[in-house]
């Protein structure tokens, strides 16, 4: 058993206490949203009818579907409870322990569990048409290397959403402690430094906080 799953009890209380549920039914939104919009074409009249067509779309199980998300350092997919049904989900983690119990679980989607190190993903290029890092990118060893890696998977004109906790909080200086004790990496950054650094792999990128302890970093990869 790695030590990322034994410290997973601490880990499930401090989302809990931080309202995380309710940040992946942000995210979640937001990305239907994105599929709306894209579907309209900036159409208002076309937005409407498409909200129509998008809603049939998520309540059919069985169109496969063309559009990929990769939830990068997903753990058990979580997140792909709260994602449009139409997305092919793709969970990538390091953790085998982790996708393993993902793997148990019953989605209402297509959701692959696929065991990578967000450093040297085993995707070709412009694989995804979203990137989701929920609350995972501070367990990274190699940042940057992670953020080429999601920018270059990422499709022209695709997104990247990151969640992550500011440095600067009472509660995230709790989880560091307690990640440290379990020998996990604590790369924590202020919204606008990982803003910045995500914007060097040549995305279009702007940050928001969700509340007091939680942030979004959102990245557009340009049209090709």
């Amino acid at each position: 058993m790695d030590l990322f799953t034994l410290a997973a009890p601490i880990f499930d209380l401090a989302m809990k206490i931080s309202g995380h549920n309710e940040v992946l039914v942000e995210l979640g939104n937001r990305i239907k949203k994105d599929e709306l919009k894209r579907h309209s074409n900036g159409n208002q009249n076309s937005f409407n009818l498409n909200q129509a067509k998008f809603k049939t779309e998520q309540d059919s199980k069985k169109e496969k579907s063309s559009i990929k998300l990769l939830d990068l350092g997903g753990g058990t997919g979580e997140l792909a409870n709260h994602l449009p049904k139409n997305v092919e989900v793709i969970v990538a983690d390091p953790s085998e322990a982790m996708l393993a119990k993902g793997r148990e679980k019953e989605f209402s989607q297509e959701v692959k569990f696929e065991l990578a190190d967000g450093a040297e993903l085993p995707f070709a290029d412009s694989t995804f048409d979203y990137i989701t890092i929920s609350d995972s990118l501070h367990h990274f060893r190699q940042v940057e290397s992670a953020l080429s890696e999601a920018a270059r998977v990422l499709k022209p004109g695709g997104k990247l959403y990151i969640l992550e906790f500011d440095p600067n909080t009472f509660f995230t200086k709790a989880i560091i402690f307690f990640e440290k004790l379990v020998g996990e990496p604590v790369n924590f950054f202020e919204a606008q430094k990982l803003a910045e650094m995500t914007a060097k792999t040549g995305l279009k990128t702007e940050a928001e906080y969700l509340n007091k302890s939680l942030y979004i970093i959102s990245a557009k990869k340009p049209p090709g």
